[in-house]
This record gives C-alpha cells, structure tokens and sequence, in this order.
C-alpha cells in the first residue's frame, strides 16, 4: 500500500516552481522600478545642484549673494522630492510585499489540504489501536496551522503598523517646511 500519488506530488513540485518563478517575476519587477526611482531622482538632484550653481555664478553684487544664500534655506523642491521618492518606495515595498503574501498564501493553503488528505489517508489506513496517535498527530497539525495563522495576522498587523507610521512620519515631514516658510515669511 502506498500513501503517496506521484502524481499529486509532481502536481505539487509543478505549482511550487510556477510559485516560485512568479515570486520572482515580482521581486525583478520592484527592483527594476526601485532602480528606475532611484535614475529618477538622481537626474532630478543633478539638475537642481546645476541649476544651483548657475545661479551663484550669475550673482554680480553682494545683495544678490545674500538673496541666493536666503534662498537656500527656504523649503526646496529637492526636500518635496525626497519625501515624494520614500513615498514612492515605501509604497512599492507595500505592494511587492502583498503580491507576494497574496501568492504564498494560496500556496499554503493547498499544501495544507494536502497534508490533511494525508493524514486521512493515514488514519484510514492505521492499524487497530493506533487512533491515539493519529487524533495527537491530527491535533499537532491543528496547532501547527493555528500558529501559523497567528503569524500571518502578526506580520499584518506589523506591516500596518510600519505604514501607518511611515504614513504619519510623512505627513509631519511636509507640514514642518510649510510651518517653517509660514513663519520666514511673517518675519518679512
């Protein structure tokens, strides 16, 4: 008597290596957006610096010195667009990051039906008196997918949290420039 199908078993092999080739497609996917944020915003930093410097080179007087030097300590387009590109990455990682639960998550749940089916198939198939030691095998694999569980919905929770935070820590980043220029401008 066998309790493996090998059929089943290289369905299973199949649906693992698809489930990793899609994790993967995913993973070079954010990668090759986070490279094109970073291309981005290093043009962006490179135009401004130049754009900086063409300026100091056009001042002719003293007055113009001093407006450029006050200039830079005002709020700067390369402040909006640091905060714009973490937002940006803080978002790709919270999607790449549930794709991939998404993906892993179905592929959990057939593996534990598999398991399942096989511990019936055990149990069906053990001899007399051995029922204690299938009810504390089925009971550990219970526990097993209860912690498991558990776990996810702690990772969830966690990555909710970091959002949140993230979320919060971006909206505080963009009302203190704006706080600070409100208050350069009444000092005119």
């Amino acid at each position: 008597m066998s309790f493996f199908n090998s059929e089943k078993l290289q369905a299973t092999q199949k649906a693992n290596l698809d489930l990793l080739q899609q994790i993967s497609g995913k993973v070079f996917a954010s990668v090759e957006q986070l490279s094109q944020l970073q291309f981005k915003a290093l043009r962006d930093s490179t135009e401004e610096h130049f754009e900086g410097v063409r300026k100091l080179l056009a001042v002719r007087d003293p007055q113009g010195f001093a407006d450029l030097q006050a200039s830079f300590t005002q709020p700067s387009a390369q402040t909006e667009r640091l905060a714009e590109f973490n937002r940006q990455v803080q978002a790709l990682i919270v999607g790449t990051q549930a794709d991939i639960a998404k993906l892993t998550e179905s592929q959990v749940e057939a593996g534990t039906q598999q398991v399942n089916e096989f511990v019936e198939s055990i149990s069906k198939n053990a001899p007399a008196g051995s029922e204690p030691v299938v009810a504390a095998f089925k009971s550990g694999l219970a526990n097993a997918g209860t912690v498991f569980e558990s776990a996810q919905k702690a990772v969830k929770q966690a990555s909710d949290v970091a959002q949140s935070g993230f979320d919060a820590a971006t909206a505080a980043g963009k009302a203190a420039p704006e706080a600070g220029a409100k208050a350069t401008n009444g000092n005119k």
